[in-house]
Parts: structure tokens; C-alpha cells; sequence
């Protein structure tokens, strides 16, 4: 045990005492009374959000008072154990035994599971009931709906492959794609000599080598005329915010954009260009005019949303959203990260190209931007390392990326990074600042948590990344989550409050409502029904919606009446706090 984990462990005890409970990173376990059993859904909801860390003999309800353990190595053998043979796919932690005070405290770290070995899950309740995510300071059950999707993301999707019922070649427009054909014929003998039906085919724009063949999804996307004639909500909806002195109006501009992947994109930025604010900008060159955001930027995320989306039939009724605030852009798409990759991965180099809709990718590298000579996709997983380019070359903050099991967002800041009220607000905290690193740091955390990476992105070297967040966190304005690799740095609760910085703040895709919430909103409406009716309601079979009942019944919020296996048998609603459901 080195001098330094002792050091950690007595900041972080010292930060959860501070704040009054924990972050979503950490879990204290009192072990006083026996091994907690509990920690196995703990250490699967860590795994399949972004890891954490776990702390076994610290009693949460004594204000994180570190309790004795009689045999602490064989915690430390238990949780390894565990961690090893009680969780599919099995994972592996790093544990430490650290003293504190004279007492010991256990401290686990839990890395964040790869995209494609998730759900993680406790093996002997099985897939669908074992399977939690992080949430807040706990752990939720995921919902079947959440469980399948990552399912089918532990293997190459094909879904961009299948071919689409009703239409043919005559669903494309021509104009588009001969510009594509040439270009792909050039670099390619064998596409030179070939007929165009049967180039069509090996470019997985025809689902067979017929001149009647059906399209393929990624061939309806990519070139289309209208692929929202068959499929309505595989669109684009770009919404524009008011500012909040304009309560009197709802949306400044409201757009649902249709076509190809190439018009969504296109049309898209020209919905964002006119809503986006312009400044003067004096340089050696004299004086420009600069955007909000990069539209170069802008651009990479909408086609990252458009291609990298899940379109499997379970998210084929949701669109990616675009909403433009005054002080931040998101876009959202279906879908979390593909692949092996945590989002904390995101932005570095020599990663592998990983892509959910490989033929889409493989389509949208050879396709032109409407009137335009830019290829719409490189394929070369330079997306995102472009956004954060242009992010510190233009002074704004670094783009916030948020992966959860539905949903993926890309969030960009309006200001700059530190500008004059982010620097105001940096001194009323009354720290040390000595290095601009140091002052980078605090504004990247104003918005959510900070890594040695992201730090490093903005010109700072490890070593003075690693001293300026350690440095924060003794001055008791930072608090650090997650184990070594995946540390993160978020601000002291006491030093988020005041003026809203316009720098920073992103938002988060939210996961909709389990199964339970479902069946237990509709009852709370209905006040009392039969399966049957519950069924036809949420469009649940009827075993299914007998199952989440008998969660309600014993979770005494439902109460039956009737023969338990009686078509007939009515429940009805007793428990009259719904946001209790779970």
C-alpha cells in the first residue's frame, strides 16, 4: 500500500463527507455485519455505464465513518471471486487494501465493459433480470428493451443490409448516385467492365444482382429519393430555442427535414446556418466574421448521428434531433457506442474504424454532398478528432460526448472556453490557479467531468494534467470518480451553484420507462383493469404484463381480486405516488 492510494482514499472519504453522499462513480458498503451480497449488482452497473469505484468498510449512514472488519483480505478474495464467477462476462477488478486511521477499507475498481461484451449481468438471475445500469447513487434494473439492443450490438449488425420491400430502382435518384458510380469506377477495373446492375449489387445499393432486385436499407439511405415514404421517422427534426427573456415563444424555427443522408445533411445546415449568430473577430489579417460553432464541426456530428445511428426495427420510430439553444447545440441519434469503445476512449488516436451500419459507412465515403464536392463520410473515424480540433482552434470548450444504451449525444458550448465570465467565475472560487492548466481544468468541469486526456487534448503534457486535477481536488473544489485509467474530475456540489456558465451544459439522452413504469402508468390512469386490458393498452402480451403486475402486487402498490390464473382477474391500483414506479 503506497503512501499515495492512502492519500486517495482519504480525499475521496474526505470529498463523500463533504458532499453528504456519493457521485455516481462511487459505492460505499459497510461490510460491518458480513460480506454486502449486494455488490454484484453494483458491479455490474458500474461495468455497463462508465466503471467506478467501490468501497467496502465505510458506513455511508454514519457520514462515511470507516467501520471495523475483522478479516479484511477475505472481503478482498470474496470480491474478486465474485467479480470473477458470479458475472457474465466475468470481469476484472483491481483491488487495493487501504488503511485508514488504523482501519481498513477495501477499495475495488471497476472498469467501464466494452460496448460490444455489454449487458454485463449477474449470472444466476440471467440476462433479462440481472443486467443494472448506474443511475444517480444507485443501481436500476434494465429494461428488456435496453438489454436487447446490446445484445445485438455484441455482433456486426446487418441491418443496413436487408433489403426493403417495394421498391426498386426506381426510388433512386439518379442524379446522386451516377456521381458516386464514376467515382467508385475509377478506382476499380473490375467496376469499370461490370453492368450496372450488377455494380449495383456489389455495392449493396441492390439486395440481389436482379434488375428488379429490392433495395437495400443503406442503398434507400444513401441514395434515395424519399426514404421516408417507407420508413417516416428516419428523419432529421431541428429545433431552435428562444432565449429565456422570450417566455412568449416556444421555437425560434422548427424544421423536419426529409430525404437521403446527403439532403438531411444539407438541409440541416442550412436550417442551423440561419439561426446561428455571427461576431467580428479582429486577427493579423484584419477582421472576420466567426460563427457560434464550426459549421465544419457541426457537420461531422450530423453525419457521425446519421451513420453511426442504430436502425434496427426497434429504434426505426426515432429520429435524430437537433436543438439549438442559446448557449449549446445537441444532437442526438438512437443508439449507443458501437464496438469496443467507452466513451472515455473517444477523441484518441490510432483508434480502429468501428462503424454499427458497416455497408452505410462503406457507401457514404463514395457519396458527394448535394451541389457540392465533399464526400459526406471518410470512414476513417476522424469525426470526432475533427470536432475537437476545430473545438481548441476556434477557443470553445471541448465537445461533450454521452453514450447510454438508447441513445448517443454530441453536445458543443457557444462560448469560449475562457472567457471573460468564465474567468470571473474561476476567482470568486477563491483557489490557486497557478498554471493556465489549472484554469482549463475548472472551465472544462463547470459542464461535467473532466479526464487527464481531455485536458491533454487542450495542449497540457500528462504530468501537468495529472498535478493541476490533484491540485483541485486538495484545494476541495474537485472531486475525483473512477478507477486509474478511467479517472474523472467533476466539480465540489458547493461550487456548481451561481450563474449558469453558457460554456458548458450538455444534456443527456434519457432512458424511457421500464416495462413496470409502463404497466404501472397505464393502471394508475385506469385505476383498475384485467391483463387483457393492460395488454391491448401498452401492446404487451398478456405474460408479460402478468409478470411486471406481480412486481406491482408485491411491491404492494397493485392489489388482485380473483383466481390467479383467471382470464377474468382484475388489479387494481393502490399506490398512489406513480413516480414511485419501478
Amino acid at each position: 500500500m503506497s503512501a499515495a492510494e492512502r492519500s486517495g482514499v482519504a480525499e475521496l472519504l474526505d470529498s463523500l463527507r463533504r458532499i453528504g453522499g456519493e457521485p455516481e462513480g462511487v459505492e460505499a458498503k459497510s461490510g460491518a455485519g458480513g460480506f454486502p451480497a449486494s455488490v454484484r449488482e453494483t458491479l455490474v452497473a458500474f461495468a455497463n455505464t462508465d466503471g467506478g469505484t467501490i468501497l467496502i468498510g465505510v458506513d455511508e449512514a454514519a457520514g462515511f465513518a470507516v467501520v471495523p472488519i475483522v478479516d479484511i483480505s477475505r472481503y478482498r478474495d470474496n470480491l474478486v471471486a465474485l467479480a470473477r464467477d458470479s458475472i457474465t462476462p466475468p470481469l476484472q477488478i483491481e483491488t487495493e487494501i487501504v488503511e485508514i486511521d488504523g482501519l481498513h477499507v477495501l477499495v475495488a475498481q471497476v472498469p467501464p465493459a466494452p460496448a460490444d461484451r455489454r449487458p454485463v449481468y449477474v449470472t444466476s438471475k440471467g440476462i433479462i433480470n440481472g443486467a443494472f445500469l448506474r443511475t444517480g447513487d444507485g443501481d436500476r434494473r434494465m429494461s428488456e428493451g435496453e438489454v436487447g439492443l446490446l445484445v445485438a450490438g455484441r455482433s456486426q449488425p446487418t441491418y443496413d443490409s436487408e433489403p426493403i420491400e417495394g421498391t426498386t430502382t426506381r426510388d433512386l435518384d439518379w442524379g446522386s448516385l451516377r456521381r458516386t458510380l464514376q467515382r467508385v469506377q475509377v478506382g476499380s477495373p473490375r467496376l469499370r467492365v461490370e453492368d450496372e446492375t450488377m455494380v449495383l449489387f456489389r455495392l449493396g445499393i441492390l439486395a440481389e444482382a436482379r434488375a428488379d432486385s429490392r433495395l437495400t436499407l443503406a442503398g434507400l439511405l444513401a441514395f434515395g429519393e424519399y426514404p421516408q415514404q417507407r420508413f417516416p421517422q428516419l428523419m432529421v427534426s431541428v429545433v431552435v430555442h428562444p432565449p429565456e427573456d422570450r417566455p412568449d415563444v416556444r421555437f425560434l424555427d422548427n424544421v423536419t427535414v426529409r430525404g437521403s443522408i446527403p439532403d438531411m445533411v444539407s438541409e440541416a445546415l442550412v436550417a442551423l446556418r440561419r439561426n446561428l449568430a455571427a461576431r467580428a473577430v479582429v486577427g493579423e489579417l484584419g477582421r472576420s466574421d466567426r460563427l457560434d460553432y464550426p459549421m465544419e464541426s457541426i457537420r461531422e456530428a450530423l453525419v457521425n448521428a446519421l451513420l453511426h445511428r442504430d436502425y434496427s426495427p426497434l429504434t426505426r420510430g426515432t429520429q435524430v434531433q437537433v436543438e439549438l439553444h442559446p448557449d449549446r447545440l445537441t444532437i442526438r441519434s438512437p443508439g449507443g457506442l458501437y464496438g469496443g469503445l467507452v466513451t472515455d476512449d473517444l477523441g484518441e488516436a490510432e483508434r480502429p474504424s468501428s462503424s454499427r451500419n458497416s455497408l452505410l459507412a462503406s457507401l457514404l465515403s463514395d457519396t458527394f454532398l448535394p451541389a457540392s464536392e465533399v464526400l459526406v463520410a471518410e470512414n476513417r473515424s476522424s469525426g470526432i478528432p475533427t470536432m475537437i480540433r476545430l473545438a481548441r482552434a476556434h477557443g470553445l470548450p471541448r465537445p461533450e460526448f454521452t453514450s447510454t444504451v438508447l441513445g448517443f449525444t454530441v453536445g458543443m458550448g457557444r462560448s469560449e472556453l475562457l472567457g471573460p465570465d468564465v474567468r470571473r467565475w474561476i476567482a470568486g472560487l477563491g483557489v490557486p490557479t497557478p498554471t493556465p492548466v489549472h484554469e482549463i481544468a475548472l472551465a472544462m468541469m463547470r459542464g461535467g467531468p473532466v479526464a487527464n486526456a481531455m485536458l491533454r487534448e487542450w495542449g497540457a503534457d500528462r504530468m501537468s494534467a495529472g498535478q493541476a486535477l490533484r491540485d483541485l481536488v486538495d484545494q476541495g473544489v474537485a472531486i475525483k470518480e473512477g478507477g486509474r485509467r478511467y479517472a474523472r474530475y467533476v466539480l465540489d456540489p458547493r461550487f456548481r451553484d451561481g450563474p449558469r456558465q453558457q460554456a458548458l451544459v450538455f444534456e443527456i439522452v434519457e432512458s424511457p420507462p421500464t416495462t413496470t413504469e409502463i404497466i404501472a402508468r397505464h393502471l394508475t390512469t385506469m385505476r383498475e383493469a384485467s391483463a387483457d386490458d393492460l395488454g391491448r393498452a401498452t401492446g404487451l402480451s398478456r405474460p408479460t404484463v402478468v409478470s411486471h403486475l406481480k412486481r406491482l402486487i408485491d411491491d404492494g402498490r397493485v392489489v388482485a381480486q380473483g383466481s390467479r390464473n383467471s382470464p377474468k382477474r382484475r388489479y387494481r391500483w393502490v399506490e398512489h405516488d406513480s413516480g414511485r414506479a419501478r
